[in-house]
């Protein structure tokens, strides 16, 4: 069998054995020589032809090996990584109304206003301005973890356990539920998502801060699915608060203008400064109580 012409199939092999050593040495072929070892097991394999041919155990494996590669080629300067290992870390969690809004950006201007930039980082999968926002601080941290479209219910059974692995954060900010409400799932359904959300954050970091935001309404169709949800979010924060790992709210929907939607369900910058001001005030108390040893 080849995999390419001229290349014999014990490339195959190669990656196997590549990804047991990996399994066997606990991730940590990126110390000293075995980074090269690594690099030179990796050159020659051609991975499009061969991810077409491999049975789906084999493209598992690969898919697990090129996620530590690209991390350790990816990586930051030690200085670098250190540095932010250092911070305390934030997590914009949510679905579009994170990911292609400017609300990220104005709340950042207020953690940069109050002192905090250089002791706080934005974390998460995604590293993306997709509306160009242009917020007074230039430099600002463009992390988060939005992703258009998606569920509450999906994101926790089936995706914020690994992000918090892979990106593990001190304070979890979300919002979320619009996308829920439109594709016809019940509140029930919704807040037992977000119960799952809060334990799959508490079990990654037994001392989170969470912040929870009342959705903004929407300007085409029904609210009532938005009021709904909201109505119920005080009580089921309120009955999962704790010392420990304490749950806010902010109060993104009282005061919220329809008219500062873009296009009937995403903000518009009035409406991203509204969710400013509504989201960095807990945002700033739990920076200064973290950053306090609180």
């Amino acid at each position: 069998m080849k995999t390419c012409a001229g290349e014999p199939s014990t490339q195959i092999d190669r990656s196997l054995r590549l990804h047991q050593a990996t399994q066997d040495s606990g991730h940590k072929l990126w110390e000293g020589d075995k980074k090269a070892d690594l690099l030179a097991l990796l050159a020659p394999i051609h991975y499009d032809h061969l991810l077409k041919q491999a049975p789906q155990s084999f493209k598992m494996q690969l898919s697990n090996l090129l996620t530590i590669a690209l991390a350790g080629l990816a990586a930051a300067s030690p200085v670098e990584l250190v540095e932010r290992q250092q911070k305390l870390r934030i997590m914009p969690l949510g679905d579009s109304i994170t990911e292609i809004a400017c609300w990220r950006a104005f709340v950042w201007d207020q953690i940069a206003a109050a002192g905090f930039a250089n002791q706080v980082q934005y974390v998460g999968s995604q590293n993306s301005n997709p509306q160009g926002c242009r917020p007074t601080t230039t430099n600002w941290d463009q992390r988060h973890e939005g992703h258009s479209g998606w569920l509450a219910i999906d994101i926790a059974n089936n995706y914020l356990a690994n992000w918090l692995r892979s990106t593990p954060a001190d304070i979890v900010q979300f919002m979320l539920g619009t996308n829920d409400v439109f594709r016809g799932r019940s509140t029930n359904d919704i807040i037992a998502a977000y119960t799952k959300m809060v334990q799959i954050m508490r079990a990654a970091n037994p001392k989170m801060k969470i912040i929870v935001d009342l959705v903004i309404p929407l300007g085409v169709g029904s609210n009532s699915g938005i009021q709904a949800l909201n109505a119920r979010i005080p009580a089921w924060a309120a009955g999962l608060n704790t010392t420990e790992s304490p749950i806010v709210i902010a109060d993104c929907n009282t005061g919220y203008k329809t008219s500062d939607l873009r296009d009937g369900v995403h903000p518009s910058i009035a409406g991203d400064q509204f969710l400013a001001t509504k989201i960095g005030p807990p945002l700033l108390n739990y920076i200064r109580e973290s950053l306090a040893g609180n």
